[in-house]
């Protein structure tokens, strides 16, 4: 049974309107209609909304399979995102901070869509989603291993910077900037998760 049909038919069990349901969720009941009738597919944000709404968890409405494609392009634009993250630091460093701040926009807003404040991490996890970055990650690095790799990653910066600042300083702020990024991965591969 399609993603739609099954929309509609908790709908109808339910006994909502589909202008009750719109009021509630705040997604148009137009929107609505062309879900339940798969002329248009909900993203995994609009599905939760509606499972918040009728109080049922939302892997009771939905599957992996339903959003397969969705999380692909979030995870891909998720991990695009450190790129501008990590350039916006080289430019802070040489002091350039009008560049560093559209580095900065650019990458909070390719991290806001692909997450959505957090919330599609939570709803993929709870779908059985995970990061293949993060999946690559814990394949190739014990714990231990990973964070290791990415304190060094960050003293090596440091070195770099404090050993001789003019000739140096621009490879230890990159080795810094990945250190950075490398030690904030470990800690979301390997504790963010934990209850």
């Amino acid at each position: 049974m399609a993603l739609g049909e099954r929309l509609k038919d908790i709908r109808d069990d339910k006994d909502i309107s589909i202008q009750e349901l719109a009021a509630n969720t705040k997604i148009s009941a137009d929107k609505l209609y062309n879900f339940e009738i798969n002329n248009e597919k909900p993203n995994i944000i609009q599905v939760n909304k509606i499972s918040n709404y009728y109080g049922i968890p939302i892997d009771e409405i939905a599957n992996k399979e339903d959003f397969k494609d969705e999380m692909k392009k979030r995870y891909l634009i998720n991990n695009i995102a450190f790129i501008p993250l990590m350039t916006a630091f080289i430019w802070n460093w040489q002091k350039l901070f009008f560049i560093s701040y559209i580095f900065l926009i650019i990458s909070g807003i390719l991290l806001n869509y692909a997450n959505h404040f957090g919330k599609a991490n939570e709803i993929a996890n709870k779908l059985g989603f995970e990061n293949p970055l993060a999946k690559w990650i814990r394949s190739k690095f014990t714990r231990v291993v990973s964070y290791t790799l990415s304190v060094a990653l960050l003293l090596a910066g440091v070195l770099l910077m404090i050993i001789n600042f003019d000739k140096l300083g621009a490879f230890g702020a990159m080795f810094l900037d990945v250190g950075i990024v490398a030690v904030l991965a470990s800690v979301m591969v390997w504790d963010a998760n934990k209850n």
